[in-house]
């Protein structure tokens, strides 16, 4: 099983979603930012790490938000998903292809990585139900 991480990143009561490039496994999909836990890393310590790398921005990462676990054929993940807030920098796409501030209730429409599927479940009901005070 692979240990990844994402982050919940909200701004202006919008989420970050970034593209993955064309050279990497699904392209072309959407997916929240973050990456593989390498070994005898803090899983915190890699979302940090992974926006810098892929966005050049510095996070926090303030807690678990979620615990994802999906099968896809090639692999089994499990997706600790982080509630992060932005410190520093300008977004840039140093490590994915774009980036996107989407809205909760938009982000079904887009093809998402299928491991993020509840979680966009998760906000469109949160969003929809506490106008975002649950989050």
């Amino acid at each position: 099983m692979l240990l990844v991480t994402a982050a919940l990143l909200l701004h202006n009561n919008m989420v970050l979603l970034t593209k993955r490039r064309d050279d990497a496994p699904y392209p072309g999909y959407w997916e929240f930012p973050g990456g593989k836990v390498e070994a005898d890393e803090d899983p915190m310590r890699c979302v940090e790490r992974e926006l810098m790398e892929e966005l050049g921005i510095t996070v926090r990462a303030d807690g678990i938000y979620d615990v994802l676990f999906h099968r896809y054929p090639e692999r089994t993940v499990l997706v600790l998903v982080y509630r992060c807030a932005w410190l520093d920098g300008d977004i840039q796409d140093l490590q994915v292809a774009a980036h996107r501030w989407v809205e909760p209730s938009a982000l079904a429409t887009y093809r998402l990585l299928p491991a993020d599927v509840p979680l966009v479940q998760r906000l469109a009901r949160e969003f929809d139900d506490a106008d975002t005070a649950g989050l």
